[in-house]
């Protein structure tokens, strides 16, 4: 019998239900029915916790043969300290290969983020880039833009700013932090661009406001972003009631930005006129 077929029976005789167990022993439910599974293992520490708790020993938790079968009281004394040895052995190269693992994905999403950034910069500066760079490399690293929105970005390095502040955090396994600023980034360009310009304004300097929807849209992404990178360490999924309702806030957000700044657009001058 595995070790998660005995916490599972065990936690059964005591009478309690995943979500006690998990609250007396100090973890998430989702620990404790992964345990069950044995999709992971608890710690040495949880799992003395977790002898306690359920009013049994860690023996009988790591026993490989059924109760009937184990030697009797000093007939193999050091059974049990050795079967928590090679326990504690094994979770904590079990840990370290985790570990590594986890680096290794967290390199490959900051890298991925990167790698979308950059492609976004390539295919702006082909898109965008003005008249009078013919080759490839000059509209990709000498022409300037003729979006608005996109050569600000560029010209006040906004644009590398944010890939590094959407990157960086993938580096600690904030990833879900990173997809949520680069979707919104992407997204502010095209709204900016959209809905940014405005002709009436253009004789009083106010002839663009995709500069003010990217900047109100990438805001709402930090903040949502980490809302989402919270819910992900309570265990609420994005395919889930919560999970729908934090999408649909994004979403409102966004929206919300877009129209407060085109009511808010002025063709005036911030200045009285003369006479």
């Amino acid at each position: 019998m595995r070790l998660g077929e005995r916490i599972k029976n065990c936690r059964k005789n005591a009478g309690l239900s995943q979500d006690k167990l998990a609250e007396l022993v100090g973890v998430s439910r989702q620990a404790v029915a992964k345990w069950e599974a044995g999709q992971s293992a608890p710690s040495t520490e949880n799992l003395f916790r977790l002898a306690e708790v359920l009013g049994t020993t860690v023996d009988i938790l790591l026993q490989s043969k059924p109760q009937s079968e184990l030697p009797s009281e000093g007939e193999d004394t050091a059974s049990s300290a050795e079967k928590i040895y090679q326990y504690f052995q094994t979770q904590e190269k079990n840990r370290a290969a985790m570990q590594k693992a986890a680096q290794k994905k967290n390199l490959l999403a900051a890298l991925g983020i990167a790698a979308a950034y950059l492609l976004l910069y390539l295919i702006g500066q082909l898109a965008t880039a003005e008249e009078g760079a013919y080759s490839v490399l000059g509209r990709i690293f000498s022409a300037r833009s003729r979006s608005y929105l996109f050569g600000w970005l560029l010209s006040s390095n906004l644009f590398w700013i944010s890939m590094a502040l959407s990157a960086l955090p993938a580096l600690f396994g904030r990833y879900r932090f990173s997809l949520t600023t680069l979707a919104v980034f992407v997204a502010g360009i095209f709204a900016g661009e959209l809905f940014g310009p405005y002709p009436a304004g253009q004789p009083y300097g106010h002839g663009h406001y995709g500069w003010a929807i990217w900047g109100g849209m990438y805001l709402v992404s930090i903040v949502m972003g980490i809302v989402r990178e919270k819910m992900a360490r309570r265990g609420i999924p994005l395919k889930s009631r919560r999970g729908y309702i934090w999408l649909a806030a994004l979403c409102v957000l966004c929206i919300a930005v877009v129209v407060f700044v085109l009511l808010g657009r002025t063709d005036q001058p911030d200045y009285p006129p003369y006479g």
